[in-house]
This record gives C-alpha cells, sequence and structure tokens, in this order.
C-alpha cells in the first residue's frame, strides 16, 4: 500500500513539473507575442507583413528532428547579428513614402556584434554618430540603417528615398502604432508563418513539406477584371512556362513613360489598342540566325573586322496580344520599336524577337515560322503562371538564373474575383483572390529548410 502511495507521489510529482514547465513556456511564448507587437509599428503603415518568427523555430525545429539525415548533410555557419529576433517580425510600407520603399524595426542585444554585422553582411563600411544614436546608408542609397542600445531601424527604398524621419520616429518611439489598433487585431487573428494586411484584404503564407503555400485578397487598381468566367489560348503542349491576364487598364489611370537608351514608349498609347487579354508562353529551344564578330590582324598589321554567321539556340517563346493590331503595329513601326516585322534589336537585345498580326491580334515569338493555337479554354482565372523549373534547367537556356531555381521544382500562380452573392448580376466587387504554390525538390522536407 505505502508502495502504491510512493508511486502515486513520484507520478503526481512528474505531472506537476511537466505542467509547471508547460505554463512557464506557454507564459514566455505569450510575453514574447505582447512585447512584439507593442511599439513596433509606425503610426502611417499601410501594406504590413508579418514574419511569425517562433511558428518558423517551431516548424523548423520539428522537420529537423524528421529528417536528421538531410539537414546534418547541410553545411551552414550561424549568423550572429548582434539583434534580439522577437516573436514576430514587421516589415511595411508608410503613407508618406513610395510603395517600393520598406521599413523594420527589432530590438538590439549586443551593438559590438551589430556592428560588425552591418559592416560584414549589409555592406555599410561608414557608421556615422548622430546624437543618441548611430547611422549609416548604402553606397547605391538605397539602404538606410540606424540603431541605439534599444532598436535597430531600417529602411530599404528602391528609388532611393530619404528615409530619415521614419527611422528617427522608431528609434525615439514617436508616431507609432498603438497595440490597439484595427492592424494589428488582424494581424493577430492569422496564425500562419507569414501574413498581411493591407486597407481591408489579409492574406497568409505557410511553409510545408515541400511547398510554399500563400493566398490572399487583392485589389486589382487600375485594372477592370470583368466577369467570373474568362478565357485562355490553348497553349502548346510542349509548354514549360504559361502565363495569361484577362484584364484591361483603365484609361483613366496615366501611365509614365519607359525610357530604353534613345527610345521612348508610352503606355498610354500602347493601351489605347489593347483588348484585355495577352498570354506568354515558352516551350522547346528554337535555332536562329546569328554572327560572331571577330577581329584580325592583316599582313599589313591593320585591325579587320571578321564576320562569322552561326545558329544558336534560344528559348522557343511566344506571346499573343489581344486587341487592334493594325493600330498597335502602326504606333510600334512609327515609334522604330518594330522594324520589318521585327523587334528592335537595341530594344530586345538577347534574341530576334519577330512579330506578325491580323485584326484581331499580334503575335511575338523567336521562331519566325511559329504556329499559334486559335483554340479556347475557359477557366476561372483571370491570371495564371506556371513554370516547370526541372524542364527550365535541362534546357540550359537561363545558366545565371539556375543557381537560384536549384532547390525548385515548379511555381503556380492564379488569380480569381471574389464573388458577392449579395450584389445583383454577380457584379465586379473589385475584390480578387490569389493563390501561390511554389513546389520544392524533397517533398519530405519542410520548404523553409531547403531554401538553405
Amino acid at each position: 500500500m505505502k508502495t502504491q502511495r510512493n508511486r502515486f507521489k513520484l507520478i503526481a510529482t512528474i505531472l506537476s513539473a511537466v505542467v509547471l514547465l508547460l505554463l512557464t513556456v506557454y507564459g514566455y511564448l505569450s510575453l514574447r507575442k505582447y512585447y512584439a507587437y507593442k511599439d513596433t509599428i509606425h503610426a502611417d503603415a499601410e501594406f504590413i507583413v508579418k514574419v511569425d518568427a517562433d511558428q518558423l523555430y517551431y516548424s523548423l525545429a520539428k522537420d529537423y528532428l524528421s529528417n536528421l539525415s538531410y539537414y546534418r548533410s547541410k553545411k551552414g555557419s550561424s549568423i550572429e547579428s548582434g539583434l534580439s529576433i522577437p516573436a514576430q517580425i514587421f516589415i511595411y510600407t508608410v503613407k508618406s513614402k513610395s510603395t517600393q520603399t520598406y521599413f523594420c524595426a527589432m530590438p538590439v542585444a549586443d551593438t559590438l556584434l551589430l556592428r560588425s554585422f552591418i559592416k560584414q553582411k549589409l555592406g555599410i563600411t561608414t557608421l556615422k554618430q548622430m546624437g543618441q544614436y548611430v547611422t549609416g546608408r548604402s553606397a547605391d542609397g538605397r539602404l538606410t540603417i540606424a540603431f541605439n542600445g534599444d532598436t535597430f531601424a531600417v529602411g530599404y527604398s528602391f528609388n532611393a528615398e530619404n528615409v530619415n524621419d521614419v527611422i528617427a520616429d522608431l528609434l525615439n518611439k514617436k508616431n507609432l502604432l498603438s497595440d490597439k489598433d484595427e492592424k494589428i487585431a488582424k494581424l493577430k487573428a492569422l496564425k500562419s508563418h507569414l501574413a498581411y494586411v493591407f486597407e481591408e484584404y489579409t492574406g497568409v503564407g505557410d511553409f510545408k513539406d515541400g511547398q510554399l503555400h500563400m493566398e490572399g485578397d487583392f485589389n486589382f487598381k487600375d485594372f477592370a477584371v470583368k466577369g467570373k468566367r474568362f478565357s485562355h489560348r490553348v497553349f502548346d503542349k510542349d509548354a514549360i512556362v504559361k502565363i495569361w491576364l484577362n484584364a484591361k487598364p483603365s484609361l483613366n489611370k496615366s501611365f509614365r513613360a519607359i525610357k530604353v537608351k534613345d527610345y521612348e514608349i508610352y503606355p498610354d498609347s500602347l493601351l489605347k489598342y489593347y483588348n484585355g487579354y495577352f498570354d506568354v508562353e515558352m516551350g522547346k529551344p528554337v535555332s536562329q540566325a546569328d554572327t560572331v564578330i571577330t577581329y584580325e590582324y592583316n599582313d599589313d598589321f591593320e585591325k579587320e573586322e571578321t564576320i562569322t554567321p552561326r545558329i544558336v539556340k534560344v528559348p522557343g517563346i511566344n506571346s499573343v496580344v489581344a486587341g487592334n493590331a493594325t493600330e498597335l503595329l502602326n504606333y510600334l513601326s512609327k515609334a522604330n520599336i518594330i522594324s520589318n516585322s521585327r523587334v528592335n534589336k537595341e530594344l530586345f537585345p538577347l534574341y530576334n524577337l519577330y512579330t506578325r498580326h491580323n485584326r484581331a491580334e499580334m503575335v511575338l515569338s523567336t521562331d519566325q515560322h511559329a504556329v499559334t493555337s486559335k483554340l479556347t479554354e475557359s477557366t476561372p482565372y483571370f491570371f495564371y503562371l506556371y513554370a516547370d523549373f526541372d524542364q527550365l534547367k535541362s534546357q540550359g537556356q537561363f545558366p545565371l538564373f539556375e543557381r537560384y531555381i536549384k532547390q525548385l521544382k515548379r511555381l503556380v500562380v492564379n488569380a480569381k474575383p471574389e464573388a458577392d452573392e449579395r450584389l445583383e448580376n454577380n457584379e465586379d466587387t473589385g475584390r480578387n483572390h490569389f493563390e501561390i504554390d511554389l513546389y520544392f525538390k524533397r517533398k519530405d522536407v519542410n520548404a523553409l529548410g531547403q531554401l538553405r
């Protein structure tokens, strides 16, 4: 009897210890989440992306235990950044800056390590003391960083905007989003590895075994998406890349001119002739005539140019653009973008890109004698993209690109309108839904682990 009582006490003690440990861990993680949302995001934040670091750590740890041999075969070194990685990391745009400018702030753990990380990994070699904090900027002006003893703030602008005002607010804990804000509430409700909030739109992303899946809502501003069913051209059976878009741009929107060398392309003029559909496919490589220019010295030691013809393999690309093809071709010919049924080599120097047209569509192709299907298929998607990376690698046409897709198998992206049954005739709500599936080589290993 006494032995049974002692055994019961031992079991009760062990269970109590386990429960206490679980409660401690739960409390610690809850506290990390609480502080991650507090005084982190600027008050003017618009498009906010949340990266749930704790969930990512958990998923990787679980996957590591399931695939020990895979992870042990991978060579990698830890990075000492001097940062204290919070439970959630937020990357966002702000109203006062371009949509191509992004901000992020994180706690500092060690300023000496952080200085070394900034110089060695971020490439900012000159740091300046500016009052209570240290600041630095990359040579191209796109990356700006600043930190004090508590906070590291970074701004990255593709347009090299001045971001000092926002970074100063982040360091001084001014003009920050309240953790009771509606945007924060929405982000807290999204329990995925990745999540975003923009106006009334939200989206999520998760790293799964062999796959990264993302989906969400968005508004395709400045483009009209009409109807709930669409059609696309039937692609070649050997196509390894397929893209189509069924959407018409708003003629009320003005687009900036695109300058390439001495040529200016005006999207407003082009879009007048566009009828709301275009597609691109890439199939088997095709042959094109090319020339190699070399220089040799003659008997008089004068340099002479030697032109040698050759046949080269190039990607088999076909594209169909629906619209008033005759007027479109006239415009492109006057602008010297197209000449003798071929795109100007100065604008597209990689391959010869040939054109032909009928009344309703223009075809661009790397194959001078390409035949494109006139058959169409019905689809719920106004946008679709498919890429078979295994086939791309086997063709050997993009050697510089191959290093980035080494671990990838294929990519599938689609977008369709969201129906609202409350509206009459199921009219356009302006709200659309997208899904992205990126597949990796190993189906049994978490996608995040395969990104290493």
